[in-house]
């Protein structure tokens, strides 16, 4: 599935976030908070303006999600509300779970495009209203795990 060479050692030096899909994000919000972690805000995933799903532009995708601080990781609830989404797909063929690990980077376009020369296509990709962009690559192959990738907008700097 992947090509020749390997990924440069510091491409996820700075993961900072794990997504798990849930059925209902209220509930889950509550049982989290329960436990002690929290408080819960809205994620970026309202303010997602353009969203591709297999390269695909995809105008009917809703995700709602929310996020909270859980030590040094930030913790993300993820609810496919709408259309198709990678959300969507991985709650319908595995029911709730983790569906992503996150990382930072200063530079998205570079990190595409190593890591699809590799082999690792874009399953989905979106960019955030305050100029943020996002992908997400099939690595699913072992553990079904997706890694994404995070270029922050404005509203992070």
């Amino acid at each position: 599935m992947t090509g020749e060479g390997r990924a440069r050692a510091d491409i996820w030096d700075r993961a900072y976030q794990i997504g798990v899909v849930v059925h209902d994000i209220d509930s889950a919000k509550s049982f989290y908070e329960r436990l002690g972690i929290g408080p819960f805000v809205e994620g970026p995933s309202a303010h997602t303006l353009e969203r591709r799903i297999y390269g695909e532009v995809v105008t009917d995708a809703k995700v709602r999600g929310m996020t909270a601080p859980m030590g040094n990781i930030e913790f993300e609830l993820l609810q496919p509300v709408a259309g198709q989404t990678i959300q969507g797909e991985f709650l319908e063929r595995h029911g709730e779970g983790v569906v992503h690990l996150c990382a930072y980077t200063d530079d998205l376009e570079r990190d595409i495009a190593e890591l699809t020369s590799l082999g690792y296509q874009v399953i989905s990709e979106g960019r955030i209203e305050d100029g943020g962009h996002f992908a997400y690559f099939d690595t699913r192959e072992v553990g079904g795990l997706v890694l994404e990738l995070f270029q922050t907008g404005a509203s992070w700097h």
